[in-house]
């Protein structure tokens, strides 16, 4: 997806299939005095795609202020997304504090609810490192900011980024946030005395190899960030390097003394030692600067920087290794439109303005055909009929399509998870249940179960290789717990039962009580197929009266299953009924000839005392009596749990799709449950 959806439509008159795209395209308006523009309407604007006039299908005011008023949520295309990066090999110890400071200040005070954030690091080796993926947990972010990676304190267990929960952060439970900045700062600091000490060695033809390896690292952030919906802006937060070793000292301004003693140099023979490429600038760092430029803008990408040196002077005992000026800084973010905020110690005045911008964001989508050449660009251009008004666009899109890279994978997992991406590739089943612990969180297993007819499809070279990412979400989409879980299957192994069924994946979730939305992405990369599932869950107070929702009764030996394990360890399997275990089904599914069971699990609830209302919703939307009678029940045991086995006969239903409506509640009354299930007769 990601500004691309991709859609299957079927010709009704020639059954031919036909790809669609649909392209989201979103725009800021705002006046001469940089306030948004509020109230446009469609036919305020007008857009082409490679030169070509297209239809706007879609229009969406977006007003993230009132947004955050309302406690809503705003579709993908219109959050704003911020990577805080921080520049390791061009900061001071005291700086890399200062930037701390603006960036817990930039979470903390000045981003909407709805907004998104990322937290990397460009270290002194040449190396990216993606600490946090773009998230709303706040308190993610901020242990990110505060260890800065540093692997004593950051160590994290999700795969995809996106959480705080999973990362090892047992000393600083110890250590309040200061002490553990301070030793994080000790750390950073042994390693840049090291580094300065190189530097001093080095010389500017080192020093361009190191500017120039940095600048195509950005490109590549750049051209990666494009998975990302909407609007992205990476905030630098770096000293810079000496611009000159790009752009040349004359981009700048020679000072007097430098060119007389360049023409003295002439004059003597000695034009030679001149070094022009400190003079008019580095063909190749400019080049790779244009084509950073060039990818950022492709990909909706807005490189601002903080120079975190704050106010500098006319000197600075550091000059003796490193230029005193913020050049660097102005070469890397003005091609892209970006901005350099200088002599402040956070962001919260400097970035007000842009955010004041963005605060309504106009989504836009048109509809092309095709799709026949994967990885290729098209120009875009919106013209909004508004006088006076201006207008922030990304200038074009990529047709979807090809391989992605490890660090995509990553993002647009992240973003498939946060935002309910709707994937149907594949379409995997989801049971999620809570169980009481004695002294813990109530455990939840969740059941995945992905057909088999999918798995073999994504087979290569009769290998098939698959994620599974189970994501619990709270009510301030946070994740409180995550499950993940490799695949390598070899089909020379299981195809006969894969063809019968498919996988089933096991795996449990430790949740307090309160309501969650449990998230589950399977995904297949090597042949491109992604499926999404929302799940909503209760896991109740275990003191009180507790009726949990019907699970559908399979018996062992029917799937190829797949069993997680969290941390070496696994609770006890819950579902069992009088001591004798059965497996959790996906679908209700009822065949003529043979029932369908399913166990009620109650909890500070006498079976005996409870009475059932059960009726079965039609195709057509009629109601009639289901066929249910209650074939297993057990006692209420130590822990108060007991058991209900319900039988459903299809009662010569013709084939398809019904909704259960069942209802639990004491005879005597007092409270109740209620459940639909949908039901599938074949």
């Amino acid at each position: 997806m990601i500004k691309t959806l991709v859609l299957a439509l079927i010709a009704a008159t020639t059954g031919v299939s036909i790809q669609v795209t649909v392209v989201e395209v979103p725009v800021n308006v705002y006046d001469r005095n940089g306030n948004a523009v509020r109230g446009l309407e469609a036919a305020d604007f007008e857009i082409t795609d490679d030169g070509r006039k297209r239809e706007i299908t879609h229009f969406e005011e977006v007003d993230l202020a009132r947004v955050a008023a309302e406690k809503t949520v705003p579709p993908p295309a219109a959050r704003r997304n911020f990577m805080l990066l921080f520049d390791l090999a061009n900061s001071e110890l005291a700086s890399l504090t200062r930037s701390r400071t603006a960036a817990l200040a930039f979470i903390e005070k000045e981003l909407l609810p709805s907004d998104v954030v990322s937290v990397a690091t460009y270290t002194s080796e040449g190396r990216f490192e993606l600490l946090m993926n773009f998230t709303t947990d706040r308190e993610a972010l901020i242990a990110a900011v505060t260890t800065l990676g540093n692997p004593k304190f950051f160590k994290s267990s999700d795969p995809i980024r996106i959480t705080g929960r999973g990362v090892g952060l047992a000393e600083m439970g110890a250590m309040n946030g200061k002490r553990v900045a301070e030793a994080n700062d000790a750390a950073f600091a042994a390693a840049n005395t090291i580094q300065d000490r190189a530097a001093v060695r080095t010389n500017d033809e080192f020093l361009r190899g190191r500017i120039n390896q940095q600048i195509k690292t950005l490109a590549d952030i750049g051209r990666v960030l494009d998975a990302i919906s909407g609007r992205k802006q990476i905030i630098l937060l770096s000293e810079g390097f000496d611009g000159r070793l790009v752009q040349g000292r004359d981009a700048f301004g020679s000072t007097g003394v430098e060119t007389q003693v360049e023409g003295n140099q002439i004059l003597s023979g000695e034009a030679y030692s001149i070094d022009n490429d400190l003079r008019f600038g580095n063909t190749s760092a400019a080049s790779t600067v244009n084509s950073m430029a060039e990818l950022f803008k492709r990909s909706d990408v807005v490189l601002h920087a903080l120079d975190i040196k704050g106010l500098r002077g006319e000197t600075d005992p550091y000059a003796a290794k490193k230029r005193n000026s913020n050049e660097g800084l102005y070469v890397l973010t003005r091609p892209t439109g970006g901005e350099v905020f200088k002599n402040s110690n956070d962001l919260s005045g400097s970035f007000r303005a842009l955010l004041k911008q963005q605060e309504v964001v106009y989504v836009l989508a048109f509809e092309v055909s095709g799709g026949a050449s994967p990885g290729k660009f098209h120009n875009l251009k919106v013209k909004v009929k508004a006088p006076g008004a201006r207008a922030s666009y990304r200038p074009g899109y990529y047709e979807s399509g090809g391989r992605i890279s490890a660090m995509e994978a990553t993002l647009t997992a992240g973003e498939i998870l946060l935002n309910d991406v709707a994937l149907d590739a594949v379409k995997p089943n989801v049971v999620a249940a809570p169980f009481p612990v004695a002294g813990q969180n109530p455990q939840v297993p969740v059941i995945v179960e992905v057909d088999g007819a999918t798995i073999i499809s994504a087979a290569r070279d009769q290998t098939v290789k698959g994620e599974i990412f189970v994501y619990a979400f709270d009510q301030k989409n946070n994740v409180a717990d995550f499950l993940y879980q490799k695949l390598l299957l070899d089909l020379t192994k299981v195809t006969d039962i894969l063809q019968k069924s498919g996988v089933k994946y096991y795996g449990t979730l430790s949740l307090p009580p309160g309501d969650y939305a449990i998230k589950t992405l399977v995904r297949f990369a090597d042949a491109r197929l992604d499926g999404f599932k929302r799940v909503e869950l209760t896991v109740p107070d275990f003191s009180s009266p507790a009726v949990l929702p019907p699970i559908a009764m399979e018996q062992p030996g029917g799937w190829f299953m797949v069993r997680g394990a969290k941390d070496g360890h696994e609770p006890a399997y819950p579902f069992a009924i009088a001591a004798e275990s059965f497996v959790p089904g996906g679908l209700w599914q009822v065949k003529q000839d043979a029932p369908k069971r399913f166990a009620l699990f109650l909890y500070h609830v006498d079976p005996k005392d409870v009475a059932l209302g059960v009726t079965l919703k039609m195709p057509d939307g009629t109601t009639r009596p289901a066929n249910i009678s209650i074939v297993g029940m057990t006692a209420p045991d130590a822990a108060s749990a007991a058991q209900l086995v319900l039988e459903l006969k299809s009662d010569g239903l013709p084939a398809g799709r019904y909704a259960l409506d069942l209802s639990v509640k004491p005879k005597a009354g007092g409270w109740a449950r209620a459940f639909t299930i949908p039901v599938f007769v074949q």
